[in-house]
């Protein structure tokens, strides 16, 4: 099989030498960034004509190329551009320059990279906009320092504005491509796209937290237990209400069964049965918890609940950042990948996936300038789904055990921890063992 490092020394290589042929530097007379500059201008040249007179393209002095796909059509002063220090909610794609996705927020293209994965929360990045923040690649910061909110760009960049000789690699988060990018190789960041600026995300998440709580479960301020922290037992409450954890009592272990989610209802985290079926399609977790109080391992939000429970409690709280995984969160992380019953081949369809992608970067058919929406529409949907859906789907069907559904065909079956963004609000649903040791797993609730 020709394998994508393969093809993408290829497009270097022939970009390089279509730079050689207008009387650029060769790759033995200059180094590797000025050639990579070079080959990125004959690219522009190849698959962008007239790029330079083009209102919606802009070149920055480190050679980062930003296209406008759509330009904001929001009123002043909403259409002002993003300002360092700036918190932003962004979307985008990472692609190589031969379409190969190695990055992507977006479930269904996930789903068509074969990478789905039910734990994986897709929603927008957010982003702190700063120019010494390290996790946030220059050639991305520059773009975005150049945008208004509803501004949607496709930027290209030579490998020193992105990650370097370092790369991306995939990790089985959800989030990757098929593959990731190897060092050195230029990259196109696609459909970046600014949701939301936050100048101030602590007061955006108080009034977030507060709102939540006053219409879920009728709640006000004056309900807090401190700043941003609300807790309350739920019904039916227990006949006895006995202490867990009081002045004099040496037993401090808590016994608990939870479910832990976003505003948005998504479950990150839970050791309920019934829960985790319902929300990944598989048991990752099982039995109560069994914690220490007077240990420190866990989140402030879920202690300052624990600490006011009885045995046998049911309650709720919900919090802001401060009390959970703050302005740094939570990233995803692989934990294990579980077998799966398919042993379908589909090197052919990668195969003639990346090599068709390969040729439109190469020779046009949709990917030049102005062409998202048809790339995506005559690609994916006219394209893909006619061919190779069919054989994908076909291929896992027959190697899949009975009963499977066309959801579980889709994704991949990889057990992670969910990613919590920075400045997230987090809900907790907790219920707390009876003092005899009993342990039943508790009925789940779909709030």
């Amino acid at each position: 099989m020709y394998s994508l490092k393969n093809i993408l020394r290829t497009i270097v290589a022939a970009v390089a030498l279509a730079a050689f042929a207008v009387g650029c530097a060769t790759p033995g007379s200059t180094d590797y960034e000025t050639l990579e500059n070079e080959s990125l201008r004959a690219w522009m040249d190849k698959n962008y004509p007239g790029w330079e007179s083009n209102p919606d393209v802009m070149r920055t002095d480190d050679g980062v190329y930003i296209l406008w796909m759509k330009r904001s059509e929001l009123a002043p002063p909403a259409d002002t551009i993003v300002k360092e220090g700036n918190w932003v909610r962004i979307d985008y794609t990472g692609k190589t320059l031969d379409g190969n996705i190695f990055y992507t927020r977006d479930a269904e293209v996930a789903k068509i990279q074969g990478t789905f994965s039910r734990r994986a929360h897709y929603v927008d990045d957010f982003v702190y906009l700063y120019s010494e923040n390290s996790s946030l690649p220059s050639g991305t910061y520059q773009a975005l320092t150049n945008m208004k909110v509803g501004d949607m760009t496709r930027v290209i960049m030579p490998s020193g504005m992105y990650r370097g000789s370092s790369g991306y690699n995939s990790t089985n988060v959800g989030y990757n491509g098929q593959w990731g990018v190897d060092g050195d190789r230029p990259v196109i960041i696609d459909s970046l796209t600014i949701a939301e600026v936050s100048e101030d995300p602590i007061t955006l998440e108080n009034k977030q937290v507060n709102k939540y709580a006053a219409e879920r479960w009728q709640l006000t301020e004056a309900d807090t237990i401190a700043k941003g922290l609300y807790v309350q037992l739920m019904t039916p409450f227990p006949v006895k209400r006995d202490s867990v954890v009081t002045a004099t009592k040496t037993d401090s272990v808590l016994t608990c069964y939870y479910k832990g989610y976003f505003l948005d209802g998504f479950v990150f985290d839970s050791n309920i049965d019934s829960v985790q079926m319902r929300a990944w399609g598989e048991v990752v977790n099982e039995g109560p918890m069994k914690w220490d109080m007077t240990e420190t391992n866990m989140i402030e939000g879920f202690k300052e609940a624990c600490v006011r429970a009885c045995y046998g409690d049911r309650m709720r709280v919900v919090f802001t950042s401060a009390y959970g995984y703050g302005i740094s969160g939570s990233a995803a992380r692989a934990v294990t990948e579980s077998t799966s019953d398919s042993s379908a081949d589909l090197s052919a369809y990668y195969n003639y996936l990346n090599y068709y992608s390969y040729m439109n970067s190469m020779y046009g058919g949709g990917y030049g300038y102005g062409g998202y929406g048809n790339y995506y529409n005559n690609y994916y949907n006219s394209y893909y789904n006619p061919y190779y859906y069919n054989y994908y789907n076909s291929l896992n069907n027959s190697n899949s055990s009975s009963g499977s559904t066309e959801d579980e065909e889709e994704e991949v079956k990889v057990n992670i921890s969910t990613e919590i963004l920075p400045f997230t609000p987090l809900v907790f649903e907790i219920w707390v063992c009876a003092d005899d040791g009993s342990a039943d797993s508790p009925t789940h609730n779909d709030e």
